[in-house]
């Protein structure tokens, strides 16, 4: 990288360039050819070249310095530093309390779920070995006779919102 390259023929201006030339000469009153244009910039980047070279070496000689210092320290750090421990582990949020647990038995479990019937006749309580007999249910009373006067008393009431 330290090595001076000598300019060579490898300037070569492109047709923007050239133009750009033309112009700004022919304004000052001094118009010339494309070809003069290309001459003076082939002339002037010989000239300037090795100056060009010498910035844009330094610059990447400042990086490449930078990049290795950056990459020694971090190699310092990791390799003198202790191991972080992990953090705790914190304890898990309270579950909620149920009255009384489920106990709800899977077909792994062996237990067998019962189908739902969607036909068929249905059983009495106490069939069931499982199950226990349910209290009868009251007898429903018997319609009452109607008053010649109870005739309103059955009609809804609807009443008006207030502040009307």
């Amino acid at each position: 990288m330290s090595q001076v390259t000598a300019p060579s023929d490898a300037h070569e201006p492109s047709l923007r360039t050239v133009e750009l030339v033309c112009e700004k000469l022919g304004e000052l009153d001094l118009p010339i050819g494309p070809g003069t244009a290309r001459d003076l910039i082939r002339a002037i980047l010989e000239m300037e070249a090795p100056r060009v070279e010498a910035h844009v070496r330094d610059a990447l000689q400042t990086a490449l310095e930078t990049i290795r210092v950056a990459t020694q320290s971090a190699l310092g750090v990791l390799t003198t530093t202790e191991r972080i421990p992990p953090p705790p582990v914190l304890p898990e949020p309270p579950k909620p309390v149920l009255e009384r647990p489920i106990n709800r038995k899977t077909p792994a479990q062996g237990s067998r779920i019962p189908a739902l019937r969607t036909s068929g006749p249905r059983r009495k309580p106490g069939e069931h070995s499982g199950e226990r007999p349910r209290p009868p249910m009251p007898a429903p009373e018997p319609p009452r006779q109607r008053d010649e006067f109870d005739g309103d008393a059955d009609r809804p009431v609807f009443r008006r919102p207030r502040g009307r």
